[in-house]
């Protein structure tokens, strides 16, 4: 009875908040102020942009459960230990390949409706856990679940993009992140609470329920989709494409956008060389018999956020491009202190510069490959954008651990190092080719 009064009261409080969230999208505009208006069209926090981060959110809180309990349920159903730990691979690999699939989807159907299936089949991956008792069985689901994970991350960023004001990309994509960052701190804890106090049928059981509300939440966005494609297709027609040639042109078979293809690549260097410190930290830890190595992750996180509400302003006053290469400078320096690092205060040191340099370097890689790409084609910069952050986190993690093998912790993370200096080269050569072009 408890339970049901609580879902009851839990639904009703969500239908309250959308019913007053419509009557803010109703309030009328005519006859305000240019300058009012002008404030309206730059505001960040309107009603899509709330349901859409709400709703993400609840998501990413949803994939940290399971990231942390996977293996246990592994385990728990007599896997080994190699198969507890493809637990992860299995559902990383589904999302990677299906996202240029999703990506043209978003693109030719909407991204709503794309966003609504992905999440209903995540939530019913997310309960169905609770009845697995056979390992084939669980691999298959972790596939699916990977599957509507792409779905549901690539359209909620795509509508994200879509709803925040072109001059304030950067910015909101940031705060867009932020509750990402805190969905990873608060997420794990809770998880293995729930889990040691109830089980795994009781844990997944609610973890379904909040990836509910992720999905009663994203039936009351209203995509921004229509209008933005009209807005292209008349920029193609006045002929003022970015590139120079309207966005009809392209072939719509094409599953990658290719003027987000530079921002991804730069980000594809910097989540190769990042891998190293989310992977094997705690192991070089060990080897200088540093303790209590779980405090960077902590500093690395409170960083992030910090880096998350400052990186609009900044980079509206210095320009994406400073931006950028001071961070990716940041991080070369960081990634080779912690290779010489001898003390838990040393690394910590390093874990505020590493949280802020990473905290700023996504958003705005990420507002680079959105803003230059069609309105009408962001569904697939954002697919392109994604598929090169997932694969530098999974061909990172298995590279460095081949590497380890081999070499000493230190000239792992000295090697790791050199690869944003690849990413300003490249993006040195790219800005020095446009400028040829232009001239």
């Amino acid at each position: 009875m408890m339970f049901t009064y609580d879902v009851f009261w839990m639904a009703k409080t969500i239908q309250s908040i959308l019913c007053l969230l419509r009557e803010v999208d109703r309030m009328p505009t005519a006859g305000l102020p240019a300058a009012l208006e002008r404030a309206s069209a730059d505001r960040i926090w309107t009603a899509e942009f709330v349901k859409v981060t709400a709703a993400t959110t609840l998501v990413r809180i949803c994939t940290q459960v399971q990231i942390v309990t996977m293996p246990l349920f592994f385990y728990h159903l007599g896997g080994s230990h190699t198969l507890a730990g493809l637990s992860m691979t299995f559902f990383t690999l589904a999302a990677l390949l299906t996202r240029p699939f999703i990506g043209v989807a978003l693109d030719a159907y909407g991204r709503k409706p794309i966003f609504l299936i992905g999440t209903a089949v995540y939530m019913i991956s997310t309960f169905l856990y609770g009845f697995i008792a056979f390992i084939p069985a669980l691999v298959l689901l972790r596939i699916l679940h990977g599957v509507s994970f792409s779905a549901s991350s690539t359209a909620s960023s795509t509508i994200a993009s879509d709803v925040l004001p072109e001059r304030r990309m950067t910015e909101g994509l940031g705060y867009f992140g932020l509750f990402g960052t805190l969905a990873v701190a608060v997420a794990p804890t809770a998880a293995l609470s729930l889990l040691e106090t109830f089980g795994f049928s009781a844990l997944y059981g609610a973890t379904g329920a909040v990836a509910l509300i992720a999905l009663l939440l994203g039936i009351g966005i209203h995509s921004d989709r229509s209008r933005r494609r009209m807005a292209a297709s008349a920029e193609s027609a006045d002929g003022r494409s970015d590139a120079g040639a309207p966005a009809a042109a392209r072939p719509r078979w094409m599953m990658l956008e290719p003027r987000a293809i530079p921002p991804s690549v730069i980000v594809l260097f910097v989540s190769l060389s990042t891998s190293a410190v989310t992977v094997f930290l705690p192991t070089f830890a060990i080897s200088r018999d540093i303790g209590g190595i779980g405090l960077f992750y902590t500093v690395q996180a409170a960083s992030m956020v910090v880096s998350r509400l400052v990186i609009g302003r900044w980079s509206e006053r210095s320009g994406p491009r400073a931006v950028v290469i001071v961070n990716l400078i940041a991080l070369t320096g960081t990634l080779a202190g912690i290779g010489f690092s001898r003390s838990l205060w040393e690394l910590l040191g390093w874990a505020v510069l590493f949280g802020f340099a990473n905290g700023c370097l996504v958003p705005q890689l990420n507002a680079m490959a959105v803003t230059h790409a069609d309105p009408a084609n962001r569904g697939k910069a954002n697919a392109t954008f994604y598929i090169a952050l997932d694969f530098g986190i999974g061909v990172g993690a298995a590279g460095w651990g081949l590497a380890i093998e081999a070499l000493d912790m230190q000239w792992i993370f000295t090697l790791a190092a050199a690869l944003p200096v690849v990413a300003m080269m490249t993006f040195g050569i790219r800005r020095r080719t446009r400028t040829g072009r232009e001239r």
